[in-house]
């Protein structure tokens, strides 16, 4: 029996249902108002545009295949709302090229200087959400910026960051001083062509942290909310960008370094784990400590490979990596490919798990002395049992890597 919905009905749906983020791949993120069809959770995943296509990392049963990823592929019959047909059909807005690394460096740079995080020592640096709490020093504060609350704050940091480019745009990058700004990841324009800062008002802060590339410049930020300005099953930590409205660009997912690959000789010890402030964290607790971050565990596993190749690799994500397949795939996922990459090289570096128990991330153990494992990576499978197992061994099938068959052998 069909349903007929009135015209009025219709109307409304298209005109408030959110627009499709569409990626240069065809791809949008799931959000919040448009979750996973197939976990129904409002992050990580991903599908095409006609929503024909699910890219699920939580769930592998009953998927098609592998995305290049490590995303579980599901392909479903039709669509089921009403407004999708309309709004796949909307043209995504036209891309803008993200900054130079020296415009984006300067940038990051001049805001934390004229908003630094300890301008909101109270908030930022202090008490048992602080900077200091987590293991960092006051010293090591200096390295953080912030975003004032409110949108009006942030306007106001946006021209005065605008001006400041328009004088001081490095030569020779190519870019019109009018709008330099524009193309920097969290900037973008209003209506009125006035350069703006981030989006909403928020109830408090926002913590600014910087992801630097291997000579040290800042190439893109992350933002930790107050635990008063996002609900349950929302994300703390974002990236500053605003890829859609008006001009804005996005940040990519890159990696962080806390060293300088051309200062470290090959064959030393590099820590990989999850997030810039958590890999900051460890280094001031462990200052010898030569630590790359990747911004979650799915992202950026070609260029982690690619920077750590040199080197002996610990791999020490945080500890759900134990109790969560999705979690557990995704670090199978690493491990097999820097271990193929070392092979194919006919390189001489190992790599490694670290484990601990308790604490949530590596940076938690190290503050309270808790005691880290290092296990080779066939230890570290004879550790794992039911779905961990499971999810692990099926990723390692993916990618034709067996490293368990050894083990059998024993």
């Amino acid at each position: 029996m069909s349903v007929h919905i009135p015209y009025t009905t219709q109307r409304r749906i298209i005109t408030f249902a959110p627009q499709l983020r569409i990626a240069s791949n065809g791809f949008c993120r799931v959000t919040k108002y448009r979750r996973c069809r197939v976990c129904g959770k409002p992050d990580w995943c991903g599908f095409t545009a006609d929503e024909q296509t699910s890219i699920c990392m939580r769930v592998s049963k009953g998927s098609k295949g592998t995305s290049r990823n490590g995303g579980n592929i599901f392909h479903h019959n039709r669509l089921f709302l009403v407004a999708s047909l309309v709004i796949a059909r909307k043209q995504a807005p036209p891309a803008i090229e993200i900054a130079p690394i020296e415009v984006r460096n300067a940038v990051y740079q001049e805001l934390i200087r004229r908003s630094p995080a300890v301008k909101y020592y109270s908030q930022l640096i202090v008490g048992p959400n602080g900077l200091l709490s987590r293991g960092l020093r006051e010293s090591d504060a200096q390295n953080y910026g912030a975003l004032p609350r409110t949108h009006k704050e942030r306007a106001g940091l946006a021209h005065t960051l605008s001006k400041f480019l328009k004088v001081r745009v490095p030569e020779g990058v190519g870019r019109s001083t009018h709008d330099a700004i524009i193309g920097v990841p969290g900037f973008y324009q209003d209506e009125l062509g006035n350069p703006q800062l981030w989006g909403r008002d928020y109830n408090m802060p926002l913590l600014v942290i910087p992801y630097r590339d291997a000579q040290g410049r800042i190439q893109a930020c992350q933002l930790r909310l107050h635990r008063n300005d996002f609900r349950a099953g929302e994300k703390k930590y974002r990236w500053l960008a605003c890829p859609f409205p008006f001009r804005g660009t996005s940040s990519g997912t890159p990696i962080h370094f806390t060293f300088k690959p051309a200062d470290l000789l090959p064959g030393k010890t590099v820590v990989i784990t999850e997030g810039a402030l958590k890999a900051d964290i460890l280094v001031s607790l462990r200052p010898k400590a030569r630590v790359v971050a990747t911004s979650g565990v799915s992202c950026s596993h070609t260029e982690i490979i690619d920077a750590v190749r040199p080197y002996n690799a610990l791999i020490a994500f945080d500890a759900d990596c134990r109790t969560n397949p999705a979690v557990a795939r995704q670090l199978a996922r690493l491990i097999a490919g820097r271990e193929q990459e070392i092979a194919r090289r006919q390189c001489s570096t190992s790599t490694k798990v670290v484990c601990w128990r308790t604490y949530k991330g590596i940076d938690d153990a190290v503050l309270a002395n808790s005691p880290l494992e290092t296990m080779t990576i066939l230890e570290w499978f004879a550790t794992l049992e039911g779905k961990i197992l499971a999810e692990v061994k099926r990723a390692w099938n993916e990618a034709n890597y067996h490293p368990w068959v050894s083990l059998v052998k024993k």
